[in-house]
């Protein structure tokens, strides 16, 4: 065998151990093994990202370096290793995180995790790009544990993107530490990409998930101790500001306390925030049902945020859709009422999940009704009432130019689709009153998983969603 194949055979041997479990000390097992995740980093001012993994209750002493590809010859990038104990369900388990700072962008980083001089695991990743070409994946509604699950992972790292954004519910239903490790790392952490076992996405590219309301299900520690995981498991920028409302751990002080000393500083400030990768900016914000998206402090630091970034592309993404033409879910239509203020500040695409299949809307815009004290009236039912303009000249093929926002939906990414009988049929997509639905929807697929492929080039922005099968089901092209 070439030196190079046993290097190759060597590192899978490693990762696949280490995914399983098993031993590599005496007593200790990686229970879920190492994965990239961005860091606090939003601007591209600086990089770096963080490796996370998940051992039994038997504590290690680690090491983490980065090598530059481009430069064996430089200094390894040496990782800060700190690590929190958890004491959850009757078990101890230690959380390790290693954040290699300093890195250059446009960038490969091959990296290895030791236990003393024990090789764990080995990878490698990307640094953001500073170019105008950026390509990554979008969905959500996903970790269910289902063999649509593993086949949409599988074609995500045949797509090859820098990242994936993740549009809420990333597990069910509750969004615990032992769903995550059963229902989620899994798919993304396979050791060998296959259409029935996932594919090793995360140990490669960053995720940057947002809150759904499964994940804030287990808000109740007393009830759910390894509730609300999303902020074990995830290092994101922390660039936004804490709104009056937010996602809140209940319980018994002494649980909330150690949660919040556990998850500390991304609890829970880690709810909302944005970053740029390439000329891409994106704004990441919670839409559940405790949010107010009007919050003043939160408004200000979106407007600020979007109106600093010199990104060719903004793009706004939450979990709960403002505009969907599925019969489930209707109703919740809180953020319609950030309509205004996106399309003041330009925004190109708002992504959702939440509703589970793929629905793109044509450009539009959205004016919502207000009440006698000139405040937007959200009625008891939860709908938001408005004026509608839409813009039926765009097609996205010959004519690219939209006048208004494109509002996606990617909730196909493995959870049981909704509303099958809807798919591809326009006059099934109708619903209530003109004030409060309008013909907006120009694609809608819910009979097969898929997830989107967004590709910039410039001053050029490719969507494509993809099927659990491989094939190109929707695709358009916006220019400016």
């Amino acid at each position: 065998m070439k030196l190079v194949d046993l290097k190759t055979a060597i590192r899978v041997i490693i990762f696949f151990s280490a995914s399983f479990g098993v031993i590599v000390s005496p007593a200790q097992h990686v229970i879920i093994p190492p994965y990239i995740q961005p860091g606090d980093v939003s601007t591209l001012t600086k990089e770096e990202k963080v490796v996370i993994w998940q051992t039994d209750g038997v504590s290690g002493t680690y090491t983490v370096e980065a090598f530059l590809d481009s430069d064996p010859t430089s200094k390894p990038v040496v990782g800060k290793v700190t690590s929190v104990k958890l004491d959850l369900n009757d078990k101890t388990s230690y959380i390790y995180r290693a954040t290699l700072e300093g890195l250059k962008f446009d960038e490969t980083y091959s990296y290895k995790v030791r236990l003393g001089e024990r090789p764990i695991s080995a990878g490698s990743f990307a640094t953001r790009t500073k170019t105008d070409k950026t390509s990554f994946a979008v969905f959500g509604d996903c970790g269910i544990g289902s063999p649509h699950q593993a086949k949409i992972a599988y074609r995500v790292h045949q797509q090859k993107p820098q990242f994936a954004l993740i549009t809420g519910d990333m597990v069910y239903s509750f969004g615990r530490e032992a769903e995550y490790r059963a229902r989620f790392f899994p798919y993304y952490l396979a050791p060998v990409a296959s259409p029935s076992r996932g594919a090793p996405l995360m140990n490669s590219i960053p995720f940057y998930m947002l809150l759904g309301n499964h994940d804030i299900y287990s808000s109740n520690l007393d009830k759910h101790p390894d509730g609300l995981a999303y902020f074990y498991y995830n290092d994101l920028p922390l660039n936004a500001p804490i709104p009056a409302s937010t996602v809140k751990a209940e319980g018994s002080s002494a649980l909330v306390n150690t949660f919040a000393r556990n998850t500390s500083p991304r609890y829970p400030k880690m709810a909302n925030f944005s970053f740029d990768y390439g000329n891409v900016h994106i704004t990441c914000l919670d839409a559940n049902y405790y949010v107010n998206p009007l919050d003043p402090t939160l408004i200000e630091w979106l407007i600020n945020d979007v109106k600093s970034s010199k990104a060719d592309w903004k793009i706004v993404a939450f979990h709960h859709p403002p505009f969907n033409s599925s019969p489930t879910h209707y109703d919740y239509q809180l953020m319609r009422v950030l309509a205004p203020v996106c399309e003041e500040l330009g925004i190109d695409v708002v992504f959702s999940g939440h509703v589970h299949n793929y629905q793109r809307s044509v450009p539009l815009k959205f004016a919502p009704q207000k009440n006698r004290s000139n405040n937007y009236n959200i009625l008891e039912s939860g709908r938001v009432n408005g004026k509608f303009t839409l813009d039926n000249n765009f097609d996205g093929i010959t004519n690219t130019k939209p006048n208004g926002i494109i509002y996606i939906v990617s909730g196909a990414g493995g959870a049981a689709l909704y509303d099958h009988q809807i798919s591809g049929n326009p006059e099934k997509w109708k619903k209530g009153p003109p004030d409060n639905w309008a013909p907006y929807t120009s694609k809608l697929i819910s009979d097969i998983h898929s997830f989107t492929m967004v590709e910039t080039d410039g001053k050029k922005l490719t969507v494509k969603q993809i099927d659990i099968e491989g094939n190109t089901i929707d695709s358009i092209l916006i220019t400016k």
